[in-house]
């Protein structure tokens, strides 16, 4: 027990007591003697010993009794008594450039934020600008704190992973040195968080091993003689590239769709494969099929699989979860694709919390090819995203028709993303639900219930005739909040009874449901849509995120509320209020 430690806890009291609002002057003195104590020249323990702390300009007796207090006991009172009163992971918005203890405290009072990616994601909603002592230069500043924290982290969202091997590809492509590159691994599988990614290539023939590896080392943080440079050998290379580990595996050309296939799909989807074709007198590997020392020519990922009797199996859904079964009996789904997508669902426009006018919203959706935008601002109960009171919702109602009367056809639905009370009610009366084309009910608040009582919130929720869609359905951020509990199998039986369409989140942060469960109500029947949770016409490109999770969950274009046409998508809205009696 040394002095820093001491240091550590009196901040740590300091910084509690200034969010709990306390008298100044005790925070001011637990500041203080931090200070003094680092720079002690004595140890702590042996003035304490002594029994002349007090003597030491600064500790005053009640400094004293917490220093005795934790030399004693191992533990501090006062720091407990105060910690509880506060979420855990609160401390860590401290580490963050620009949140100091009173901007801590804002963001937690006012918006509910207790961690880092509470707070990044907050930001992202742009709604810090509107917080006293806040603005858009803090709130950048914020953001660009959290980004340098992160590369420290070791683990990563789909995005950051997804737009760092991008770069990395699209190096190497133009290098020369390589005839194919791919990314591979769990990133090519689709999962939404990591610690490192596989990128496979093919040197061209006759390229200088060297060259290769220098090609490599060379993308690592800091360059080819830095700590970036985990490993470097002739058939893999480990590098380092914004914090992200990149296992880059060399490959000889005729062994490229078997190394590509290896690579990318899980242990448990590759031990079921090497199993069968042991079963069929052959062996499977990274290098290639072989019966007996034998090479079968496989010339792609399809004649991999077909080599061993098999359709095709799609990267996204390699998990040994019924897809090589479905291979064998040839049920394997045709999984939706962007091209089958024409509509943007879930969007929030500067009527709320969002960074765009309705106008530049819609226009961006013509420009990608969309013929339809479901626009879906922040319910009045949303006080921290300037939620929509009734009246602001009847002009913005005015403002969609007139906007669709100049932009015809595309169209804008006119919907609102609803708070789901905490006793699952929505918020707004029928006269105001029964203007709008749909409505998305999503939970913000209250994240901490028992799961009979979230479970019961829900089913609330679902069985009002106006709920069209449910969103974000746990409510988690990865990285940084696990989602409530709650019952799986009373909800989605729910969902299918009512005909409520499930969200899959498609904003990186959370990705809500997981794939799994998303899987089971495609199985079941139930419609998903996509939503992006745009804030900007940036958010737009978060699409890419959730369809990855659609395939990934087996959803079909038959299965996505996003596939239908614009007029489709009308003609769904008005027969399911009419089904509805509304």
């Amino acid at each position: 027990m040394g002095n820093k430690e001491i240091a550590i806890l009196l901040k740590k009291i300091a910084v509690f007591k200034e969010l709990a609002g306390e008298n100044p002057f005790k925070i001011r003195a637990f500041e203080q003697a931090s200070r003094i104590v680092e720079s002690h020249f004595e140890d702590i323990f042996e003035t304490a010993r002594k029994g002349t702390l007090t003597e030491i300009r600064g500790i005053g007796k009640g400094v004293e009794e917490v220093i005795l207090d934790y030399i004693e006991t191992g533990k501090s009172t006062i720091l407990e008594k105060l910690s509880t009163s506060f979420p855990e992971g609160i401390l860590e918005l401290l580490s963050i450039p620009g949140m100091g203890p009173k901007k801590v405290k804002a963001v937690w009072e006012k918006l509910g934020v207790s961690t880092v990616g509470e707070l990044e994601y907050a930001c992202k909603e742009n709604r810090l600008i509107a917080l006293e002592g806040f603005g858009e230069k803090s709130q950048e500043k914020i953001l660009k704190g959290i980004e340098f924290k992160k590369q420290y982290r070791g683990q990563y969202l789909i995005s950051e992973a997804l737009n760092i091997s991008k770069d990395v590809v699209s190096v190497l492509e133009v290098s020369g040195l390589f005839s194919n590159v791919q990314v591979a691994g769990s990133l090519r599988r689709g999962k939404t968080v990591f610690k490192d990614v596989d990128v496979v290539l093919v040197p061209v023939q006759g390229a200088d091993p060297d060259r290769v590896k220098d090609a490599l080392t060379r993308l690592a943080d800091g360059g080819k003689e830095s700590e970036g440079v985990i490993a470097q050998g002739p058939t893999k290379v480990s590098i380092r590239r914004q914090g992200l580990q990149i296992d880059f595996r060399i490959i000889p050309e005729e062994s490229f769709p078997a190394a590509l296939q290896h690579f990318t799909g899980s242990k448990d989807h590759n031990t079921q494969l090497r199993l069968r074709s042991k079963r069929m007198g052959l062996k499977m590997n990274e290098y290639g099929i072989f019966r007996d020392d034998n090479a079968i020519s496989v010339r792609t990922e399809e004649e991999v699989y077909a080599a061993i009797k098999l359709g095709y199996i799609p990267p996204e859904i390699r998990e040994a979860a019924g897809e090589i079964e479905a291979a064998e009996s040839g049920s394997i789904p045709d999984l939706v694709e962007k091209d089958f997508i024409h509509g943007m669902i879930h969007v929030h426009s500067t009527h709320s919390d969002g960074s765009n006018s309705i106008r530049t919203l819609a226009e961006e959706c013509i420009k990608r090819g969309y013929s339809y935008l479901c626009l879906s601002d922040h319910s009045r109960s949303a006080f921290y995203a300037n939620g929509l009171s009734e009246e602001r919702l009847a002009a913005q109602i005015k403002e969609v028709q007139a906007l669709n009367d100049e932009l015809a056809p595309f169209r804008i639905f006119c919907g609102i993303e609803s708070d789901i009370l905490t006793d699952g009610a929505l918020d707004y009366p029928d006269a105001v639900l029964g203007k709008l084309d749909f409505l998305i009910g999503s939970v913000h608040s209250r994240l901490s219930m028992k799961p009979e009582d979230a479970t019961a919130r829900l089913l609330k929720a679902i069985s009002n005739p106006y709920l069209t869609i449910l969103g974000h359905i746990s409510g988690r951020l990865l990285l940084s909040r696990k989602g409530y509990e709650y019952d799986e199998e009373q909800v989605l039986y729910a969902l299918l009874r009512e005909k409520v369409v499930l969200e899959h989140n498609c904003n990186p942060h959370r990705l809500d449901p997981d794939w799994t469960l998303m899987k089971k109500a495609v199985h079941m029947g139930i419609l998903i849509s996509l939503g992006p949770d745009a804030h900007s016409i940036d958010g737009f490109d978060d699409m890419e995120y959730g369809l990855i999770m659609a395939r990934k969950g087996w959803v079909t274009k038959k299965g996505l509320l996003n596939c239908m046409t614009s007029e489709e998508i009308n003609e769904f809205f008005t027969r399911r209020k009419k089904e509805k009696g509304l």
